[in-house]
């Protein structure tokens, strides 16, 4: 099949695509040289996704100190939004950099960039790619004319569509963790060809129209279809849904009512084994080559493929089960630690592990609910070095001047009750530091004030403290202290727990608020508080912002494993929880002998910032 277009003008524009940007006038002359061109079309793909993987190549292979191609380091964490690149280089420094991203496509990229454009277009076999009107390559038919491109001049892609395929679902705490985008998170929209490059780790997608898919990293793969996905590079794991079509450099293979196991490297060679259903397997597209029927593959079948030396052909051979291809996302549970586990197993609405915490990555939520959270403010970049290294393991130093604050608020019914725990071990002299607060203050400081949410502290009089809001004007806090001294040397599992007993009026629920310390109740009183909710902040190591204490109570030291319950937890639970946790958080966690029973407060104290 012919794939003639106006190189002499396509390319350099092309190879300035890749590595840097075009002005509106370019890009009007791009729309132009595409528009009803379909080898031109396949080749602005392969031009995106060179774009997109010339910034992690050259981040793990740095250029030569001077090379003035070199991008910044802004550039280098672009991620996987195929975001346009930050900087405009002069004609002389184009040219050379266009020289060599030509040397570092012949190097990294021989044949897999030419292939995720085919598989681009072959992926959507019966859905229009992009919505652009393009016919697959498979079809033996001609190609019907595509629709013209409409022209954009802001957009770095203007063939890129906003339509949402799926979502991200589930990561892992390591695939969070090493995230390249500091934008990957759970519930993040995935665009049609937005290319995900997946480090380590796992991630869960749900396509919208399609199966679950779970990926194990590194990996490197699009949605380009309703039911399609190309995989550069990975481990794959799919099942329900009537129909996938999955594509490597490669292999192309339409699973129907399939689950499978699915492995890709690169042009180099890709593997596949059906546990149910049927997979038929077609040699993906090449330049001047059209894909080609392999074989049909039913239940307790597999191969592994391999380039042939006919041009397009594929050698294949019969193997087994893949091994250690995850199929169950249980399974990644299962890797968790004992106290994670645990915690999970107790259903909380959200839960921080707080593991490696970097600037400007996600802090994942490791129920998968999507309140995944982003390190805010003067963030350390490196653990303190008198840290230990147990202490180092598990949690996050916070240094005074940062916090974590979630996309959104946990939903938490004050009807049903709640628990709020974590483990702490604060540092410096005794001042207001919040371990976890979903709290605001109307009218502060007036004899108007109102007071809603919660509140774990360590308190300025250097005892735990748990609050919580009474909402009504002019009254301030119900406020419990622990009657024992902090131990700043030690880790502490500290929780606050309210369970509703009455309706005591219309928008107000009575109940009894308790406070744990190293698993023994130290503490409880009945209190009243509000029931009014609304999109105040959540926030792990600070409070909110108040006019007059814009320091908004900022915890120093280190803070591990923030779980947060829609229900009142059991003091066995909680007991158990100190007990298994205390390993899992450090050699050094308190061993505070049981207190009395618990103390039977009043109202606390009632003065608060």
């Amino acid at each position: 099949m012919s794939i003639d277009f106006p190189n002499d003008e396509l390319e350099p524009l092309l190879d300035q695509l890749a590595i840097a940007d075009l002005d509106a006038t370019e890009w009007e002359r791009l729309r132009t040289l595409i528009t009803d061109n379909s080898a031109a079309q396949r080749r602005y793909l392969e031009a995106i996704h060179l774009r997109e993987g010339l910034a992690y190549l050259l981040s793990h292979e740095p250029l030569a100190s001077g090379d003035a191609s070199a991008p910044s380091p802004a550039e280098l964490s672009a991620g996987p939004g195929l975001a346009a690149a930050s900087r405009r280089d002069e004609s002389a420094e184009t040219a050379s950099s266009a020289s060599r991203v030509r040397r570092l496509t012949a190097r990294w990229f021989p044949s897999w960039a030419a292939a995720a454009g085919i598989a681009f277009v072959a992926g959507a076999a019966a859905v229009a790619l992009f919505q652009q009107g393009w016919t697959p390559l498979l079809a033996k038919k001609e190609q019907e004319a595509p629709r013209a491109v409409a022209p954009v001049t802001a957009s770095p892609a203007p063939l890129l569509q906003e339509t949402q395929l799926g979502k991200i679902s589930g990561l892992s705490l390591d695939a969070s963790a090493e995230a390249i985008s500091s934008s990957m998170q759970v519930g993040q929209v995935l665009r049609c060809g937005e290319v995900v490059q997946l480090p380590v780790g796992f991630m869960r997608i749900q396509l919208d129209d399609g199966p679950e898919l779970l990926i194990e990293g590194p990996a490197e793969f699009s949605l380009v279809g309703n039911e399609s996905v190309f995989v550069r590079s990975g481990r794959l794991s799919a099942r329900g849904g009537q129909r996938l079509l999955l594509q490597t450099p490669l292999l192309t293979a339409e699973c129907l009512d399939a689950s499978v196991a699915f492995e890709a490297s690169d042009d180099d060679s890709a593997s596949i084994y059906v546990s149910e259903g049927v997979v038929t397997l077609m040699t993906t597209p090449q330049e001047r080559v059209e894909g080609e029927k392999i074989r049909v593959l039913h239940s307790g079948e597999g191969i592994v493929a391999e380039p042939s030396s006919a041009k397009g052909a594929l050698r294949t051979t019969d193997r087994g089960p893949l091994p250690r291809i995850v199929t169950e996302w249980s399974d990644i549970e299962k890797q968790l630690s004992k106290y994670q586990q645990l915690i999970l197993g107790d259903r909380p609405v959200a839960y921080w592990p707080l593991y490696r915490v970097r600037k400007n990555r996600r802090v994942l939520d490791l129920t998968q609910n999507g309140h995944d959270g982003l390190p805010i403010g003067n963030w350390p970049a490196e653990l303190k070095e008198k840290d230990d290294t147990g202490d180092a393991e598990r949690g996050v130093y916070f240094n005074g001047e940062s916090y974590i604050e979630p996309d959104r608020k946990p939903p938490v019914n004050l009807q049903n009750g709640f628990a709020i725990e974590g483990w702490a071990r604060p540092e410096g002299p005794a001042q207001y530091q919040a371990i976890f607060t979903s709290r605001w203050v109307l009218e502060s400081y007036t004899p108007n004030q109102q007071c809603f949410g919660i509140t774990l502290y360590a308190g300025d009089n250097n005892q735990w403290e748990f609050w919580t809001g009474v909402g009504k004007r002019g009254q301030l806090w119900n406020v419990m202290e622990s009657p024992k001294k902090i131990d700043r040397e030690q880790w502490s599992h500290v929780v606050g727990v309210f369970t509703p007993t009455e309706v005591s009026e219309p928008g107000f629920m009575r109940g009894i608020g308790r406070l744990y310390v190293n698993g023994e109740e130290v503490l409880q009183h009945e209190q009243e508080v509000s029931l009014t909710d609304f999109d105040w902040p959540a926030r792990i190591g600070a409070a909110e912002f108040v006019p007059r204490y814009l320091t908004s109570w900022l915890f120093k030291g280190r803070l591990s494993d923030i779980a947060l319950y829609g229900y009142p937890l059991e003091p066995q639970r909680i007991k158990e929880h100190y007990q298994v946790g205390q390993p899992t958080v450090s050699t050094k966690t308190s061993a505070l002998r049981p207190s009395s029973p618990w103390l039977l407060a009043s109202l606390g104290r009632r003065s608060a910032p």
